[in-house]
């Protein structure tokens, strides 16, 4: 068994894929929440989340298969969870544009980004709603927070079960 990280150095390599991540996601929410009504729509829309579906799908088997640290798993997944999804969605509905093509009520970028958290949470106010395509992608992004909201419980509860087993 390996030990856990515990030096700033054996978190290196973690910190510098997360802060990847972190920009990534921003950089993509910035890039394409922001294109002109002629450039967005369905077709960018539906490659971008064509993308998006091939980024959760490839991140959730490295983070099965590939990290085995429970830490450094719950701490990429807090990430993720935190950051990452949501901005990664926004910019999906940014693709599709706005002015009620992709989420009515939606006028620019911060209202995606917004949106993307209160689907995500599955807290649903009401007061954006999806439309079109973005209605599948709004439903894909609530079950991706439940099942990466489960991943996270279940590596946490397995960092707390190794540290508390009785000797």
């Amino acid at each position: 068994m390996r030990r856990e990280p515990t030096t700033l150095a054996e978190w290196k390599s973690t910190l510098v894929a997360a802060l990847g991540l972190i920009v990534a996601s921003f950089l993509a929410w910035y890039g394409l929440s922001r294109l002109s009504e002629a450039a967005a729509g369905d077709t960018i829309g539906t490659i971008t989340s064509v993308g998006l579906v091939i980024w959760i799908v490839s991140q959730s088997w490295y983070y099965m298969t590939q990290v085995k640290s429970p830490r450094r798993l719950v701490f990429l997944m807090g990430v993720s969870f935190i950051q990452v999804v949501p901005f990664l969605f926004a910019a999906a509905y940014g693709a599709f544009g706005y002015y009620d093509l992709c989420v009515v009520g939606a006028k620019g970028p911060a209202d995606v980004l917004y949106f993307s958290y209160v689907t995500f949470t599955t807290v649903g106010y009401g007061d954006m709603a999806p439309v079109g395509l973005c209605r599948a992608l709004a439903a894909a992004e609530a079950v991706t927070g439940y099942v990466l909201l489960g991943m996270f419980v279940a590596a946490a509860v397995s960092i707390y079960a190794r540290n508390h087993q009785p000797h």
